[in-house]
């Protein structure tokens, strides 16, 4: 079987897919035509930064032409297929050809691309909002229809997704890693990398730990910004605390890393967690952020009970490996797992054939 990943490599998590694919044994590529800004390795980059989008579609077409013939699944992510046309009254793309010609379709959501705008962390214009809740609205809709399978990683997105399933993160290999506990005693370096301050909520993030250092708290703060990924994630294994977001409501890639890394990591969650109590994050917000801290401080022997949860959480839910299986689990052929004589299955499967 042969899988195309397109056309966005959203926060690594296609890649992580595809590479779990591989091991497998099956064929799998990420080819992308949107820019990434934290350049997530692909396969192959067609993408054009600073190009109109209408006027990479002849490449767009090109491609297809190609993919039609070289793959069998093909699995798009952030909403979007390779070619879809959001400038007439009615939506177009090639979904309905590749139901016709027996190809398999998989979507995946991943935040804003299924979020109706007034629901979004991102300031908008009020003469922008209509066209973009008509292209989500759009892009909702047809991949519902079409796709055999539609997943979303952030729980909120179900509410606009009936019929959808989530599915966890699957954009780092835990085994890339080793855990390494916080420290017991001395200052304590607390980790936090926005990928965007106002979405992460950063500036309540560095005025609480500066009230905290004026207070003689032995704490300090490493803001990570504009650094390649192995930088941060140097930076987050020499840390011992990890905050991610205090806005959003789940917990984004960064926390993975954390994580996997043996870090407690405190984030806003404001989501029912589909892992129920297993999920080892210190939920927190801006308005309890520096009590949240104080306590950690206060008991620190829950920093390294709470980063061994972390990473057993990881390797249990976040497995690459195991995430592929749950998503093409019954759609293609997969070897046994081993020592098992049993294929995986797992509750993000969903429906929509």
């Amino acid at each position: 079987m042969r899988i195309l990943h397109a056309p966005a490599n959203v926060g690594g998590h296609p890649i992580g897919l595809s590479k779990a694919e591989r091991e497998l044994g099956l064929e799998s590529e990420v080819v992308i035509f949107e820019p990434d800004p934290f350049a997530f390795e692909v396969d192959r980059s067609l993408a054009r930064p600073g190009i109109a989008p209408w006027r990479t579609a002849p490449a767009r077409l090109r491609f297809l032409a190609e993919a039609l013939r070289r793959y069998d699944v093909f699995h798009f992510n952030f909403g979007s297929a390779l070619f879809p046309v959001w400038t007439l009254p009615i939506a177009f793309d090639e979904l309905p050809l590749l139901r016709r010609l027996g190809k398999t379709v998989i979507a995946t959501f991943q935040g804003d691309d299924a979020r109706p705008p007034e629901y979004s962390q991102e300031p908008y214009s009020p003469e922008l909002m209509p066209t973009l809740q008509r292209r989500r609205a759009n892009a909702r809709a047809r991949m519902l229809r079409y796709a055999h399978r539609v997943f979303y990683l952030n729980p909120d997105l179900g509410r606009w997704l009936p019929g959808a399933a989530f599915c966890p993160y699957a954009s780092f290999d835990p085994r890339e890693v080793e855990p390494i506990p916080p420290r017991q005693d001395g200052e304590l370096t607390v980790v936090h990398a926005p990928s965007h301050r106002a979405v992460k909520g950063t500036e309540a993030v560095v005025a609480v730990m500066d009230a905290l250092r004026a207070r003689g708290a032995p704490l300090r703060l490493d803001l990570v910004e504009g650094v390649t990924r192995a930088e941060a994630l140097a930076r987050c294994a020499r840390a011992d605390i990890a905050i991610d977001q205090l806005r959003v409501g789940w917990y984004g890639g960064f926390a993975l890393e954390a994580m996997a890394l043996g870090k407690p990591v405190l984030c806003y969650i404001n989501e029912e967690s589909p892992f129920g109590e297993e999920l080892p994050i210190v939920a927190t917000a801006a308005e309890t952020l520096e009590r949240d801290l104080v306590a950690l401080l206060e008991s620190r022997g829950r920093l390294a009970e709470i980063g061994a949860a972390s990473r057993s959480f990881v390797e249990r839910h976040h497995d690459p490996r195991n995430v592929a299986r749950l998503v093409l689990e019954g759609l293609v052929p997969l070897p046994e797992r081993p020592g098992t004589g049993d294929s995986l299955s797992g509750s993000c499967l969903a429906g929509g054939d």
